[in-house]
């Protein structure tokens, strides 16, 4: 396994940063840049603070290697979230005068970055050793990005991790702050762990309200509008919408298969025995012609398990289909190859190449590259000697003579590729050979150092064709959703859902969707903002019904059942808090029954025609009763007389009056302190932190140009 593919098989350290999962945004830059206007830099801003598109950029470059088969769409907001989380806990540490050190940002390398958990930088007892992950670093700088891919990736790596680990420090250290007073006390999980070991066993009677509350008369309008006045800040609502989905997916038919197998196999004979295989992939395929070889074992298992009973030029794959992916295939080239070179150049750069500046023009570059070619070709012995003299690789120059170290077949640069580049690999390349070449770096004059290790090389012709639904079917499926959606018309939530089901369509039933959301949990299709923006139009109601078209052809009818709008909702107000006010006046009635009067609990039951529930066992960390939690009935069962009757005890569903009996524990040693301190303060600091992130994002002033843009 390449150290590549150990930092790919580590990358969950990434996504876990003070307890927050925090996502990356991966998508190709060129698909990226069509979202802004050509001189647009900035994509949004945190109180006043510009996040840009570099910084986009730079997320996505960095994780590009470990989600690049996601979609675009799902992951447009989880770039965003990355950057508001990031800014906003930055701008709080900064306001503290919170820093990063030199011995923070090390600290963190060993702790929470990227690199801890890579294997070859452990020593025996499993922990970071820094002394060979430094050693890693200083060979890292020596090697030249251009060398291979892997350098390359693994420098960008790198660089990210430097230019990123001072924020997460400094958003650490200002959550640590927050948390610094959040810890269990020992009281506290005493109290915990007594509350799941010790038990009461009660007798009780329970009368619901229901059977109480037809003695009252109505609660007056008055009540309910002075209460509210008085509790005006635990009713403002937030905007909210709930929306429900159901999807028709586009499917071929049967005569589309049909169709396709036919075309499929009429293509698959003009493919046999054509010569313009290049031709016919690029007008055919899903995907461009590839005119690389490759060696046997960097090839998909069904090619190798192909050449391993025909490896003769024009052997044909295929057709097979896979899902509703027809491929075939052609083996239309074989060479053999080195599979080791290494080599040695001397770079001559100029101002329009990548990476190592020069100021003079392309052409001079060239003209002095071809001249040095031309003296190096009739006097080899002097190529080392103009390594130094002349090579604008300077480090390399000077560390390794120009050396770019042995490059593997399977790990060719594709700097090194492309029209009239010199081919490394070639059987035809002895020792000492020189070439010249062009790469986005400058011109390069090459030097054969060494060889090793001749394999074949495949060349394959490749045609991949996606079976997807005729006009026909897509106009069938159109009728029929049109058709549902006309039966539908006037439907409740429920009837719209349970006829979809009957129609077998996808259903997703009731997502409380925020105006602030840029996904939805469930559905994540490119869609999902263009449905919450229609949600919160102001011409919406309840009960508007709307289909929406994938790219795919897939169809989403979205039914709206529900708008809250920010304020206060009176009506609702009014069923919630009826039945609070409902309850005390019971209070008072049952305080006035049983005023001054020692009652028995057998004398309650056969006042109230109830039953007495007998040995009823309760302890506090359950506080259930009845079904439901009634800490007020538990209170009383822990802290009363034994064989004494409480007096009326109101609870969630109705009245209780309780006669404790026993009290015993069933705990036989403490152990508490660990297993208990540690579990209440995971949930302690785990729901803090949700209220902070909650807290300061709805505090900030954020502005996302993204809306206006993509």
């Amino acid at each position: 396994m390449s150290f590549l593919d150990k930092i790919r098989k580590n990358t969950w350290l990434v996504f876990f940063f003070i307890s927050i999962s925090l996502l990356f945004f991966i998508l190709d830059p060129n698909i990226l840049l069509k979202f802004f206007t050509e001189n647009s830099t900035v994509i949004g801003k945190i109180n006043g603070e510009n996040i840009s598109l570099k910084e986009y950029l730079d997320s996505f470059q960095f994780l590009k290697q470990f989600r690049e088969d996601e979609p675009d769409y799902y992951l447009k907001n989880d770039a965003w979230k990355l950057l508001v989380h990031e800014r906003v806990l930055n701008q709080q540490a900064k306001k503290l005068g919170i820093q990063s050190t030199k011995k923070d940002f090390w600290k963190a390398i060993e702790k929470q970055s990227i690199y801890s958990n890579i294997i070859d930088f452990q020593n025996e007892k499993g922990k970071m050793d820094m002394n060979k992950f430094r050693l890693y670093l200083n060979n890292l700088e020596k090697l030249p990005s251009s060398l291979t891919p892997q350098i390359e990736a693994e420098k960008n790596i790198w660089l990210y991790e430097k230019n990123n680990i001072p924020k997460r420090i400094a958003a650490k250290k200002y959550v640590e702050m927050l948390m610094y007073g959040l810890n269990t006390s020992l009281i506290e999980a005493q109290l915990s762990y007594r509350d799941k070991n010790l038990f009461s066993i009660i007798d009780y009677v329970f009368i619901p309200y229901s059977d109480i509350e037809k003695k009252y008369h109505r609660i007056k309008s008055y009540d309910i509008y002075d209460f509210i006045k008085k509790n005006k800040f635990l009713y403002k609502k937030e905007n909210l919408r709930n929306l429900s989905f159901v999807i028709s997916r586009s499917h071929p038919s049967l005569d589309d298969e049909k169709n396709m197998d036919f075309k499929i196999k009429k293509l698959f004979q003009k493919f046999k025995f054509s010569n313009h295989n290049s031709i016919i992939v690029s007008n055919q395929s899903e995907k461009p012609f590839d005119s690389n070889f490759y060696l046997k074992d960097n090839l998909p298992p069904v090619l190798k398990h192909f050449l391993e009973k025909k490896d003769k030029v024009g052997s044909m794959l295929g057709p097979f289909k896979d899902n509703n992916i027809y491929i075939m295939a052609k083996l239309i080239g074989k060479k053999m190859v080195y599979n080791s070179v290494l080599s040695s150049h001397i770079l001559i750069s100029h101002k329009q190449a990548t990476r190592f500046y020069n100021n003079r023009t392309k052409k001079k570059a060239e003209k002095i590259a071809k001249k040095i070619y031309d003296f190096v070709v009739k006097n080899p012995d002097q190529f080392d000697s103009l390594v130094l003299e002349k090579s604008d690789d300077i480090v390399n120059a000077k560390k390794n003579k120009g050396n770019l170290g042995w490059m593997k077949y399977e790990e060719r640069n594709e700097a090194f590729k492309g029209k009239g580049s010199f081919d490394f690999f070639s059987l035809k390349n002895k020792k000492g050979r020189i070439g010249l070449t062009e790469t986005k770096f400058g011109y390069h004059i090459i030097r054969i150092d060494d060889i090793k290790n001749i394999k074949p090389a495949y060349q394959f012709a490749i045609i991949i064709k996606t079976l997807t639904p005729s006009k026909k079917t897509e106009d069938i499926l159109y009728q029929r959703i049109i058709k549902f959606m006309k039966d539908n018309k006037n439907s409740s939530l429920n009837t719209f859902i349970n006829n979809a089901r009957q129609k077998k369509y996808e259903t997703i039933f009731l997502r409380e969707i925020k105006d602030y959301q840029w996904k939805i949990h469930d559905l994540n299709t490119e869609l999902d903002q263009e449905v919450i923006n229609w949600s919160y139009e102001k011409k919406r109601k309840e009960g508007d019904i709307k289909i929406f078209t994938t790219s795919n052809k897939d169809y989403i009818m979205v039914f709206l059942s529900k708008i809250q709008r920010k304020g206060y909702p009176i009506e609702e107000i009014k069923n919630n808090i009826t039945p609070f006010l409902i309850n005390k006046k019971i209070d008072r009635y049952l305080y006035n029954i049983m005023k001054n009067k020692h009652i028995s609990l057998e004398k309650i039951a056969s006042f109230f025609s109830k039953k007495i529930n007998k040995s009823y066992r309760v302890n506090f960390y359950q506080s259930i009763i009845q079904n439901h939690k009634e800490p007020k009935v538990i209170g009383y069962a822990f802290s009363s007389k034994l064989y004494e009757t409480s007096k009326p005890i109101l609870g969630e569903k109705g009245v209780f009056f309780i006669r404790t009996l026993k009290r015993f524990n069933t705990s036989k040693k403490l152990s508490y302190f660990s297993s208990e301190i540690e579990s209440l303060n995971a949930n302690l600091r785990k729901n803090i932190l949700e209220k902070i992130g909650n807290v300061l994002i709805k505090k900030s002033n954020i502005k996302d140009y993204r809306k206006n843009n993509i």
